[in-house]
């Protein structure tokens, strides 16, 4: 049974990956890179967690603008995936807020939305937006954007991550 929050949403307490506290004889918390998803949606954010934690990724959920950046700065996640309309400041402003601390300006942001407006993926990337995908997500393509940013970065100084 997952406890509710305000408006009805999964208390970030408790869905939060990695976070509760173990017990003497349970598992550890899973370990492995870790993805920020920040959707007002309850079950988008539950679908995409799922596709992650099937990758090997440990989901982070946050649902709403300002959530998400508490989440970010506290959890330094590899990746950040952000819905643009929600509550809180909505995704592009998140995004520039990301962008503007120095404590989370490094972590590639990819962008998610139903709204199509041509215009977003070219503000979305004027931003600081590593990737930009339209809803109804395709969740193989998704792991296929995400996946390059959870690898340790590469040996060879002249090589550098996906832009």
């Amino acid at each position: 049974m997952t406890e509710r929050g305000p408006r009805d949403r999964p208390s970030l307490k408790y869905q939060l990956a990695g976070t509760a506290p173990q017990r003497a004889g349970h598992a550890q918390a899973p370990t492995g890179p870790r993805v920020l998803v920040v959707d007002d949606d309850p079950d988008m954010t539950r679908l995409i967690g799922a596709a992650l934690s099937g990758a090997g990724v440990v989901p982070l959920a946050a649902y709403d603008a300002m959530q998400g950046m508490l989440v970010a700065q506290r959890e330094s996640p590899s990746v950040i995936i952000v819905d643009l309309h929600m509550p809180a400041g909505g995704g592009l402003r998140l995004l520039e807020k990301l962008k503007a601390s120095a404590r989370t300006a490094e972590i590639p942001v990819l962008v998610i939305t139903a709204d199509t407006a041509s215009d977003l993926p070219g503000r979305a990337q004027e931003l600081g937006a590593r990737g930009f995908l339209r809803k109804p997500v395709d969740l193989v393509r998704l792991i296929e954007v995400v996946a390059p940013y959870l690898s340790p970065p590469a040996e060879n100084p002249g090589q550098s991550r996906p832009t």
